[in-house]
C-alpha cells in the first residue's frame, strides 16, 4: 500500500489528459516533469506518465491507442485500470490553458513529499544508527534537506517587455552620487571604486602566497564592514584562534606592534590605548568561529543561525578554502573536485543569505619560478572551479615579501644573501622597524559586474594594518616611503567616512 504522502490528483489527471489530447502541450509537460512527480491514484499516474515519456522519446505520437499499446507491452495496462482509466483522464480536461499552473502544483507537491520522506529517513537513522558526533549528524541532516529544497523553484523565461519595465523603474528612481558604491565598503576608497564594494549574492576570492597579508587584509575588511554597517559579520578562521585574531585586531586598531602585545612589552599609555580599543571592539557586531575542523556544512549551518538570531549579515569571511574539512573523505583523492564543491556551496550561500562571501585562497608555487611574479588567474589552486564560481577575484602582490626571502624579482636567489640566514621580518623588537611599511598591489583579476585593474595599499606588517596612500607618487616610487613619519604620507582607511 502506498503511504499517504501529499499529491494533487486533479492536477496530475489534467496534465495526463492534456498529453493524450494535445501534442503541443504534451511536449512541455513531458519535458518539465519526471515520473517521480506523479504520485496520486496509487501510482497509476506514474505508470501512465512513464509510458507517455517512452513514446515521446521514441518520436511516437501520444494518444489513447498508443499509450494503451505501450502499457500492454509493459504488462501495466490492467494495473492502471485499462483503457477506461485513460478515457477518464481525457475527460478531466476542460481547457488547454493554465498548463504552467498545473505543472507548478505538481512540482510543489513533489517538493513537499520528498521533504517529508527525507525527514522520515532522518528519524529512522536517528533511531537505528549510533550517533558518535551530534554536530556531524546535524550537518549531514541539513545537507540532505538542502539538496531537496534547492529545487523548490520552477523558473521560466521572462520577456524583455516585463523585465525592461521593472529594471527601468529602478533606474529612474535611483539617485546615486559620484563615487558612491552599491555594496559593503571594504574601508579602502580606491579599491571600492574599482569593485563597487562587496555586493549581495557575490562570492569574492582574495588570494595570495602565504605571509603576503591576505588574512590581515581580510581582518581589516571584517572590522570596517562591521563598524560601518552595524550589521553582523561572520568570520570563519580555520587557521588562527580567536585569541590570535583579537590580538591582531588590537594591534591593527591601536598601532601598537603585535609582537609587543604578544610579549606584554607595554607602557602605561599603551595599556590605556588598548583599553580604548577593547571597548571599541566590544561594540562592533563581529562574530568569530575558530573551529579548525569546520566542514562546508558547518559554515553554512552557522551562517544561517547567525542570520536568524542577529539579523541580515553584512559579510561572511572564510579563511581559507583549502582548510575546509571534508569529514567523510569524499574528495580525499581529488582536491580539484573538493574545492569545486566548496566554492559552489559558498556561492549558493551568498545567494541564499543575500550577502557577500569573501573567501581566502592560496596561490600555486608556480608563481615563485616565474620572472614576473605578479599573480594571475591560472595561479589559483584548482583555479578552474574557483574562477568559474567567483564574481570577483582579488590578488595581493607584495614585492617586499620576496625580498625578505632573498628572492630577486627576476626569479633568482640574491647572491649576497646567506642561505642559512632566516628572512628578516618587518615586525621586530626595534621601534624603528615597527613603522616600516610595504606597498601591496591589489590586483582585480576578475570582476563579473565591472572593470578589472589594480590599486595600491600600504601594509604595516608590525600592526597587520592597511592604509590608503594619500601620495600617489609613493605607489610608483616605494623607495621614497618614510619611516617614523608615515602618518604624514598615509591615510587611515577608517578616516574615509
Amino acid at each position: 500500500m502506498i503511504k499517504n504522502y501529499p499529491s494533487d490528483e486533479f492536477s496530475e489527471n489534467t496534465l495526463l489528459g492534456i498529453c493524450l489530447l494535445d501534442s503541443k502541450n504534451a511536449a512541455e509537460i513531458l519535458v518539465s516533469l519526471t515520473e517521480n512527480d506523479f504520485y496520486a491514484a496509487d501510482l497509476k499516474n506514474r505508470s501512465v506518465f512513464r509510458a507517455m515519456k517512452t513514446l515521446y522519446d521514441a518520436g511516437t505520437a501520444i494518444d489513447v491507442t498508443t499509450v494503451t499499446n505501450q502499457l500492454t507491452n509493459t504488462k501495466e495496462l490492467t494495473k492502471v485500470g485499462g483503457v477506461d482509466y485513460l478515457m477518464k483522464l481525457a475527460r478531466c480536461v476542460t481547457t488547454f490553458q493554465n498548463v504552467d499552473f498545473y505543472i507548478k502544483n505538481v512540482k510543489e507537491q513533489t517538493l513537499l513529499r520528498n521533504l517529508l520522506v527525507e525527514i522520515n529517513r532522518i528519524e529512522t537513522d536517528y533511531n537505528n544508527k549510533e550517533i558518535k558526533d551530534v554536530n556531524a549528524f546535524v550537518a549531514d541532516c541539513e545537507s540532505r534537506i538542502n539538496k531537496i529544497t534547492e529545487n523548490r523553484r520552477v523558473s521560466d523565461f521572462i520577456s524583455t517587455k516585463e523585465a525592461a519595465r521593472i529594471v527601468g523603474e529602478k533606474i529612474q528612481t535611483s539617485h546615486g552620487v559620484e563615487g558612491s558604491i552599491t555594496g559593503i565598503s571594504t574601508g579602502f576608497e580606491k579599491l571600492d571604486g574599482i569593485i563597487n564594494g562587496l555586493n549581495k549574492n557575490e562570492l569574492v576570492i582574495l588570494a595570495a602566497r602565504p605571509s603576503v597579508g591576505k588574512s590581515a587584509l581580510a581582518l581589516n575588511i571584517a572590522y570596517n564592514a562591521a563598524a560601518r554597517t552595524g550589521r553582523p559579520v561572520a568570520l570563519f578562521s580555520l587557521e588562527m584562534s580567536t585569541d590570535m585574531i583579537l590580538k591582531r585586531l588590537f594591534a591593527s586598531q591601536s598601532s601598537i606592534g603585535f609582537d609587543y602585545i604578544q610579549k606584554g612589552i607595554l607602557s602605561k599609555n599603551d595599556r590605556l590605548k588598548l583599553k580604548e580599543v577593547e571597548n571599541d571592539l566590544a561594540s562592533i557586531p563581529l562574530y568569530i568561529d575558530d573551529n579548525s575542523g569546520s566542514s562546508i556544512d558547518d559554515i553554512v549551518l552557522k551562517s544561517r543561525k547567525l542570520k536568524e538570531s542577529r539579523g541580515d549579515l553584512a559579510l561572511i569571511i572564510v579563511d581559507y578554502i583549502g582548510l575546509i574539512n571534508d569529514p567523510k573523505n569524499i574528495y580525499k583523492d581529488n582536491e580539484q573536485a573538493k574545492v569545486s564543491f566548496f566554492s559552489r556551496r559558498l556561492k549558493m550561500l551568498a545567494g541564499e543569505l543575500a550577502c557577500p562571501v569573501l573567501c581566502l585562497s592560496q596561490l600555486n608555487r608556480q608563481t615563485e619560478g616565474r620572472e614576473n611574479k605578479r599573480p594571475q588567474l591560472s595561479d589559483l589552486r584548482s583555479s578552474g572551479a574557483i574562477e568559474q564560481d567567483a564574481d570577483k577575484v582579488l590578488f595581493l602582490y607584495r614585492p617586499q615579501y620576496y625580498k625578505n626571502q632573498g628572492i630577486s624579482l627576476g626569479g633568482a636567489k640574491d647572491k649576497n644573501k646567506n642561505e642559512d640566514e632566516p628572512p628578516k621580518l618587518n615586525a621586530t623588537a626595534e621601534i624603528s622597524d615597527d613603522r616600516k611599511s610595504d606597498i601591496v598591489d591589489v590586483i582585480i583579476a576578475k570582476n563579473r559586474s565591472g572593470r578589472t585593474g589594480s590599486t595600491g595599499l600600504c601594509f604595516m606588517p608590525a600592526y597587520g594594518r592597511f592604509f590608503t596612500p594619500q601620495n600617489e607618487d609613493l605607489l610608483r616610487n616605494p623607495g621614497q616611503m618614510p619611516g617614523s613619519n608615515y602618518s604624514d604620507k598615509f591615510k587611515d582607511a577608517d578616516s574615509n567616512d
